[in-house]
């Protein structure tokens, strides 16, 4: 049910200037630089009396910015809620707003009239917008400032949305900003991912002590996550684990492009595709990846394929995500299988070559062990040389793992670069028959 509550019109204008950005009138509009000098002109103060909601929202409603409303209690959205230009919210300490299977919520902010969606107390936090899977949000022009409360939510807005392939998409965004989360912006989980066409998200002093970046999601959330600004926050990154997944697809399945959102990406660990689903990674030129300490970025098996094309001028990025890293930090790239279509060109790989795992591949053996830990491993026989121009920098084991049975000799060393390798820059293959000669060849690189 739904419960509205009027105040005195002197109420209403205490309320209203009680929360973040009462005084619209200085104030920037969602996704405009600083300096912009867009106002909100366009936003008259409202005249009518505070709306109060609480509990469970069965009936279609729009909220009008005639009044302003306050959440005073979780709020159950059942059915379909407009919130129209210039409206602004006020949200209790730890209050949600879930928005159930079948319901939607849709701010209708507009450049010159933003909706806001704020704490009514800035000292303390609301909690979440909740949005769970066959529901919409479709947020445009609209500004969440103050949510995220630690004790209650993982993120200001939080996507709960199932574990089938391809994912569900019920988060649309164009120009949003997220502002003073106290723990990530936004968090997808399961397989979801943002809606077709969400551009223009901004997320700004947000994050936690546990999660400090502005953006945590899933690996199929990759492909979806629309182009905006991520500064400003504790950890100027987006955040990718398996952990954040569907317990049961906890992998990427289904073609996705990483793009370049101008901040690193933070990986704990990234598998492309599985025994069952094919999958190809494609990474823009200027991304730049950062690995959780032995984790791999890993493509399958021949079904799937990962496509890194930088630049010169913009190399693809692949390094250990420690704030002082050391070779062998992380386990590196590896492919199971080869698909002719992968493509590494103009990477570069810096302190990989961690414990892979993995023993008896190839000629070449580190001492005193059959492990064949290297930056980049190769375990399958590829059609041509699909690494050329990278370099590779740091690692604690070899340079390239040429890890299959066969008779390519495909070279790595004639288009690429290496420094500081532990082991051999390129290892030598075994035989069809699985032999090795007996001095194996072993370029360095120190």
């Amino acid at each position: 049910m739904r419960a509205s509550f009027r105040r005195s019109a002197l109420m209403l204008l205490l309320t209203t200037c009680t929360l973040p950005g009462c005084s619209s009138e200085s104030d920037p509009t969602p996704g405009d630089p600083p300096d912009s000098g867009v106002v909100d002109t366009d936003c008259p103060a409202p005249t009518g009396a505070t709306v109060t909601h609480q509990g469970t929202l069965s009936a279609a409603e729009t909220w009008s910015a005639a009044s302003p409303h306050v959440i005073t209690s979780d709020l159950q959205v059942n059915s379909a809620v407009t919130v129209e230009p210039c409206t602004v919210v006020g949200v209790e300490a730890n209050r949600r707003i879930e928005v159930n299977p079948g319901a939607s919520f849709v701010t209708q902010g507009t450049q010159a009239k933003p909706v806001r969606i704020q704490a009514l107390d800035a000292s303390k936090p609301w909690g979440e917008i909740l949005v769970n899977a066959n529901s919409s949000v479709h947020l445009t022009w609209t500004t969440l400032s103050g949510g995220g409360s630690p004790s209650l939510s993982d993120a200001t807005i939080r996507v709960r949305a199932g574990a089938a392939l391809p994912g569900n998409r019920p988060l649309f965004v164009d120009h949003v900003t997220i502002q003073d989360s106290r723990s990530p912006g936004i968090l997808i989980n399961g397989t979801a991912g943002f809606a077709d066409g969400s551009t223009a998200l901004t997320i700004t002093g947000s994050g936690s002590e546990e999660q400090p970046q502005p953006l945590v999601v899933n690996p199929n959330a990759l492909g979806t996550l629309p182009t905006g600004s991520y500064t400003g926050n504790r950890e100027d990154s987006v955040f990718v684990s398996p952990d954040i997944a569907s317990a049961t697809i906890s992998y990427l399945g289904g073609n996705a492009t990483l793009r370049d959102l101008g901040v690193p990406y933070h990986v704990d660990g990234l598998t492309v595709g599985n025994h069952d689903t094919a999958a190809t990674l494609t990474i823009e030129a200027g991304a730049e990846l950062r690995f959780e300490p032995a984790r791999t970025l890993r493509t399958y098996d021949s079904k799937s394929a990962l496509i890194a094309a930088g630049t010169a001028q913009r190399p693809v990025v692949f390094t250990s995500a420690k704030a002082t890293p050391v070779a062998g930090d992380w386990a590196g790239i590896r492919f199971d299988g080869h698909n002719p279509a992968n493509r590494l060109e103009s990477i570069r790989v810096r302190y990989a070559g961690g414990p892979c795992q993995c023993s008896g591949f190839g000629c070449n053996y580190l001492p005193d062990s059959f492990d064949v830990s290297s930056a980049i491993l190769l375990l399958e026989e590829p059609s041509s040389p699909f690494i050329a121009n990278s370099s590779i920098e740091d690692s604690a084991g070899h340079g390239i793992l040429r890890g299959w049975r066969g008779t390519s000799a495909a070279d790595f060393t004639a288009t690429n670069t290496f420094a500081r390798i532990a082991a051999c820059t390129q290892t030598t293959p075994k035989s069809t028959e699985g032999t090795c000669p007996s001095d194996p060849p072993c370029p360095r690189a120190l």
